[in-house]
């Protein structure tokens, strides 16, 4: 057995990693249901990789340590024990990691949560939601780790010792044991070519050695100008003859167009003020806002992973789970068919108040901290406005510290208010001791609706069934939104106030799991949201075509009548009669919206894509609000001209990719 060392410790690291793709395939995601459909399709093949990548350590550890002698030869085997413990620990975390967010471990993943521990209150309530899971992952490493340790101290001192006379790994035994390592390592790292291809199930089941060595390179390579660089830029909307393509220079006016006395938007506080009764917080006064100042306040509301078909005001199920922004979308402009530019929320926040879309590969606002861009709350800030921040999750959990820093005035998080009515009542006292010489620029971000969807302990527990759960924090969200919108109609800007609602991306439900077609993380999954523009001077209208969140931003300064040079990718989507595509990136996967087609492909591999029917009216299942949307309307057959459409997607990746990693997006200021 001493001479089969090296395969033992393969096995080993292998036998953890097949115990905990059991746990990743076989239980349920925390949206509900398994992570996929039909897991034969991924996980012999995964349980294939992972074996290549095992045996490739035991291939390394016996290679070198023969070549090695004496005290080098066992720092050698100790090194290669840590190595597979890290191995172990970094596929576990990965596994979660896929489970609640659709992705892989990566740097940027890194770079973004670093410091995500200091929000205990969204932690402790992702960690309670999965805790099982969590600690059987835990342990199922923590036992391949002690499974290593005893073979080292077993089987690697004897391995290395002289014995009668010859070290065991001059023996033909060794020899023979190292060459099955060899036939496995290789066997394993090929299968992507021989174990049934498919460059789509690769995506979901590479190991993350394989993300962390591609993510490495691309760090240290330059991004190079694509020759179809001016074809993508201006699929993009911009102007390729441009050192910066997206950057606008105009003569910075405001021209105020508002009517001042329109009616208030109507607001009902439906259970809302029984909920804040019972948070025993009592109205403060309004502040007497200097009547020189004509300029309307802007209210942002962010909703936490606001699925757009869930959203629907146009479903009467929704309207009644949600009335106070069922009565801000019949009271406004409403576009139900919103994308979020990406995916997790500080993506949501970068299209929202940048304008921008998400970079193609990383994530922009972690990754690109250094590029020059002009923000709304800047830009608005220039404009004479106070801007506000209310957050109900700590900014560092996404690494928003340096962004609210730099784009507001007062900024807050106290984990009291990590949940939406508590910061629904803290809006009311801060709205109260608001400057009174300002307009108010005022962004309030909820974060109850996040997975697992849980409420505060005196709303009981949280429901197993995840459509009830979330639909229940819909309900909770809706009552808080209630609360400013009540606080505003008895203030002084009550007629002079534009409300607008967006969420800041969607979740997979359960049903996507089994939409084979698409690709990725940037599919309505997790982009579809709605939007909400509604203030006095608004018209009611319901719009279909799909837009995104980068036209909030020239749509607020459109409303607001004030025209500066901006960085914007977005449009105005006041009075609009045509309406570009609308872009969605993530983790090199790239969507496009349009009215008749939705679009998916990858950023690097041709092989890649797909199309379906874009949805405009709900024709789902609507009886279930969270869980009846499932895909695009499926096509009999896919467009003739889907490769080209494919390709002109990918220079348009390509081409913004280039702009953001050369910081081309404005000149310096």
């Amino acid at each position: 057995m001493k001479n089969f060392y090296w395969l033992w410790y393969g096995l080993t690291l292998w036998g953890t990693r097949l115990v905990l793709l059991c746990l990743l395939y076989f239980t349920d995601a925390p949206t509900g249901g398994p992570i996929v459909d039909r897991w034969y399709r991924f996980f012999p093949h995964t349980l294939v990789i992972e074996a290549g990548v095992a045996m490739a350590f035991a291939l390394a550890g016996a290679l070198i340590c023969s070549l090695l002698r004496g005290r080098a030869q066992k720092i050698a085997g100790i090194v290669f024990l840590v190595l597979g413990a890290l191995y172990m620990t970094l596929g576990g975390t990965d596994d979660e990691i896929m489970r609640w967010m659709g992705q892989h471990f990566s740097i940027s993943f890194v770079t973004t949560y670093a410091m995500a521990a200091s929000d205990m209150g969204l932690v402790g309530r992702v960690f309670m939601g999965g805790a099982w899971h969590f600690l059987l992952t835990a342990f199922i490493v923590v036992a391949g780790i002690v499974g290593s340790v005893f073979l080292y101290k077993k089987m690697f001192v004897a391995w290395t010792s002289s014995g009668a006379g010859k070290p065991v790994y001059k023996s033909p035994l060794n020899w023979v044991a190292v060459g099955l390592v060899l036939a496995l390592t290789i066997a394993g790292l090929t299968s992507k070519n021989w174990f049934a291809p498919s460059n789509m199930r690769w995506k979901r089941i590479s190991p993350v050695a394989f993300h962390l060595v591609q993510e490495f390179s691309y760090r240290f390579s330059a991004t190079e100008k694509a020759a179809d660089y001016a074809e993508g830029i201006k699929l993009l909307g911009g102007n390729p003859e441009s050192e910066f393509p997206f950057w606008k220079k105009t003569e910075a006016t405001f021209k105020p167009v508002l009517p001042q006395d329109s009616a208030a938007v109507d607001s009902s506080m439906n259970d809302a003020a029984a909920v804040n009764a019972a948070m025993n917080d009592s109205a403060a006064t309004p502040a007497t806002v200097n009547a020189a100042t004509e300029r309307p306040d802007v209210i942002l509301f962010v909703i936490e992973t606001f699925r757009g078909w869930t959203g629907d005001m146009r479903i009467d199920a929704a309207c009644q789970k949600m009335p106070n922004i069922c009565k801000l979308a019949k009271s406004g402009l409403y576009f139900p068919n919103t994308h979020s530019v990406g995916y997790p929320s500080i993506e949501g926040m970068l299209g929202t108040l940048t304008g921008l879309w998400a970079h193609p590969r990383t994530t922009f606002l972690s990754d690109y901290p250094n590029t020059q861009m002009l923000s709304l709350p800047e830009i608005l800030g220039e404009q004479g406005y106070y801007r506000e921040v209310l957050t109900a999750t700590e900014p560092s959990f996404d690494n928003l510290h340096p962004w609210f820093n730099k784009w507001f005035d007062y900024w807050e998080y106290k984990p009291e208010n990590q949940h939406d009515v508590p910061i629904a009542n803290r809006f009311r006292k801060r709205y109260a001791a608001r400057p009174a010489d300002k307009p108010m620029f005022f962004d309030w971000m909820s974060t109850t609706s996040h997975v697992p969807y849980t409420l505060p302990a005196e709303y009981g527990p949280t429901p197993k069934d995840m459509e009830v759960a979330y639909l229940r924090t819909l309900a909770y969200m809706d009552s808080a939104v209630g609360i400013v919108l009540d606080e505003v109609s008895k203030g002084p800007k009550a007629n002079n106030t534009l409300f607008v609602v967006v969420g800041d991306h969607a979740i997979s439900n359960n049903a996507q799991h089994r939409v084979h077609g698409y690709i990725g993380g940037a599919h309505d999954g997790y982009t579809w949201i709605p939007l909400i523009f509604a203030g006095p001077g608004i018209e009611s209208k319901i719009v279909t075509n799909p837009v995104s969140q980068v036209d909030i931003a020239p749509t607020i300064l459109d409303y607001l009548g004030i025209s500066v040079q901006n960085n914007f990718t977005g449009v105005s989507l006041l009075n609009r009669e045509s309406f570009p595509p609308v872009f969605a990136f993530r983790m090199e996967d790239v969507a496009m919206y349009t009215d008749s087609l939705t679009y998916y492909a990858h950023m690097q591999d041709s092989t890649l894509m797909n199309a379906f029917g874009t949805r405009l009216e709900p024709d789902w299942d609507t009886t279930h609000l969270a869980e009846g949307f499932a895909t695009g309307k499926p096509l009999e057959k896919l467009p003739d001209n889907l490769p080209d459409i494919a390709r002109q997607m990918r220079a348009a990746a390509h081409a913004w990719e280039y702009s953001i990693n050369q910081n081309k997006i404005m000149p310096a200021k």
